[in-house]
């Protein structure tokens, strides 16, 4: 059977037409011989990139099974399929399955041609031919239908003749961004989701990559397996076909079972919201601090998320009377991550005594730390207050996460009744997000301990976000549970793009909040004039 299907493949099929009807004939046997479909690749060459045994939603990628470079795999593919099988009574039905039709679209073909496994009584072979669409609905639609032997004979050129075809796809080690589907499980109000979705692409481009697209599902009873649900994890991997997405990134945290499961259904590789805020921190980490807690939190994020295929990555054997492979390549991998995850714990812990050995030397000083959601202008304030100049500046960019590593910079004030001027370190710290990773928190513990050990903390909101106040709460609720203790001071920023209405709310929520502008260095004067005798005048948070 191996070497009939092999003739098969080295048939060579015309130039001008869909396929030989000879060949076709002969697959058709084949197939009712091993009771399994059989599809065949052709290029616009007319020969064989590819037979493949069986159904064609039971493995990954197309494009990734052919042999060759992308220029040897050819242009103007065609697919042919003979859909018969009495294992697989439902392939009877010419038209493509749902799961059939998102692997297909991989390969971006002219036309597929379907047909029977054998001829009518009429002795005619039924069969239709798709063409794929790019926009939403159906992805293959049905061209022509009738007689095998007709249906061959049509120029597959012919099919789509207002087709325009696309550039090659970049490969992952190119400069070009990588295009990213998002995917959304919304539920409560339509605002607080649209909202998410906006924090959601905001993070996809501070990582560097460009949202293509958005696919929304209203939350109802979870999916254990995958959260969403099988028709629309469909409408995903279509949808991720049509934008040519590289990524599909979700708004929520994935088990790892959940994260295989989905990678599975759509064919891409899936990143849930907590990978995404780790890789933006590796991207911002520039000191050796930075990029050790990093690589921290990476590997104890990856570590159960590990997972091989093939002998070389499978599971020991088990039972009684069997006998495994031995130590698999996997199981290896576990435990050198494992012992590198130990290594830096180690020094994580001596980078954390050195922080608190250069606290220790600097009791004698007013200690204030700049706390706030990400990208709500705490480097942009720092560098007002203390008029760093361009050389020594804090990175200060309208993206979120754009500082990772805390920064501590000396701030003097004048006092106005002529007195010697009085100094206080204030240090920008990195910002919060809601539902922040705890396996981040863990290993930025050192760095937050400058957050812990202030002696007070300036907590800066966006006024011109309308989020703002639940923004603020989630701030306050990461320092409640890092069991914060020191004074709260909420300083407004960006009143000079801030609706007029959100003073007045702001002031009913917090009386005692101070309000500027760093971008344009509005009420720094009054905020260094509280900083004279804060924290201990201004006592607790309400």
């Amino acid at each position: 059977e191996r070497r009939r299907l092999e003739r098969i493949c080295h048939r060579r099929h015309p130039l001008d037409g869909m396929a030989e009807v000879l060949a076709l004939e002969r697959l058709a046997a084949e197939s009712l011989s091993l009771e399994l479909p059989l599809t065949l690749v052709l290029d616009g060459r007319g020969l064989c990139r590819l037979l493949w045994v069986g159904d064609m939603s039971q493995f990954g990628r197309l494009i990734e099974k052919l042999p060759g470079s992308s220029r040897r795999q050819g242009r103007n593919l065609r697919l042919v399929t003979c859909v018969g099988g009495a294992r697989h009574p439902s392939l009877h039905s010419l038209g493509p399955n749902g799961q059939e039709a998102v692997v297909a679209l991989d390969l971006a073909p002219l036309g597929w041609l379907r047909y029977s496994p054998q001829p009518s009584a009429g002795g005619q072979w039924s069969a239709t031919l798709f063409v794929p669409q790019d926009h939403r609905g159906d992805p293959w639609l049905p061209f022509s239908q009738g007689n095998l032997e007709d249906l061959c004979g049509i120029d597959p050129l012919t099919l789509t003749p207002t087709r325009e075809e696309k550039p090659a796809a970049p490969h992952r080690g190119n400069t070009a961004e990588e295009k990213v589907l998002l995917l959304a499980l919304s539920a409560g109000m339509r605002q607080e989701s649209e909202r998410r979705i906006s924090e959601l692409e905001g993070l996809v481009r501070s990582a560097g990559a460009k949202p293509v697209g958005i696919v929304e599902q209203r939350q109802r009873s979870q999916v254990p397996q995958a959260l969403w649900g099988e028709g629309k994890l469909r409408e995903v991997a279509l949808e991720a076909r049509r934008v040519e997405a590289d990524l599909v990134v979700t708004d929520r945290e994935l088990t790892p079972g959940q994260a295989r499961n989905l990678e599975r259904v759509l064919g891409l590789p899936v990143s849930d919201r907590s990978e995404l805020i780790l890789d933006i921190f590796a991207q911002r980490a520039a000191s050796g601090a930075g990029r050790l807690q990093v690589e921290l939190a990476q590997l104890r994020y990856r570590l159960p998320r590990l997972s091989g295929r093939g002998l070389s990555l499978s599971r020991q054997g088990g039972g009684i009377g069997t006998c495994g492979p031995g130590e698999t390549q996997l199981e290896r991998d576990r435990r050198a991550i494992s012992r590198r995850i130990e290594r830096l714990q180690r020094e994580v812990k001596q980078l954390g005594d050195h922080r608190s050995r250069l606290r220790q030397a600097r009791r004698g000083i007013h200690r204030v730390a700049l706390v706030g959601y990400t990208n709500a202008g705490k480097s942009s304030l720092l560098n007002a207050l203390i008029h760093i100049g361009a050389s020594d500046a804090v990175l200060a960019e309208d993206k979120l996460f754009a500082t990772l590593d805390p920064t501590t910079r000396r701030l003097s004030l004048l006092s106005s009744d002529g007195k010697p001027p009085s100094w206080m370190l204030v240090t920008d710290t990195v910002g919060f997000i809601r539902d922040l990773p705890p396996t981040l928190i863990e290993a930025f513990q050192s760095t937050i301990e400058e957050t812990l050990e202030a002696d007070g903390l300036l907590v800066v909101v966006d006024l011109s976000d309308p989020a703002w106040p639940e923004q603020l709460h989630t701030v306050h609720g990461i320092l409640d549970s890092l069991h914060s203790e020191a004074p709260r001071l909420v300083i407004g920023n960006q009143i000079d793009r801030c609706p007029a209405g959100e003073l007045a709310r702001a002031r009913a929520l917090d009386p005692s909040m101070l309000f500027v502008s760093a971008k344009h260095g509005l009420g720094l004067n009054h905020l260094r004039q509280q900083l004279l005798s804060w924290p201990n005048s201004v006592g607790d948070r309400p």
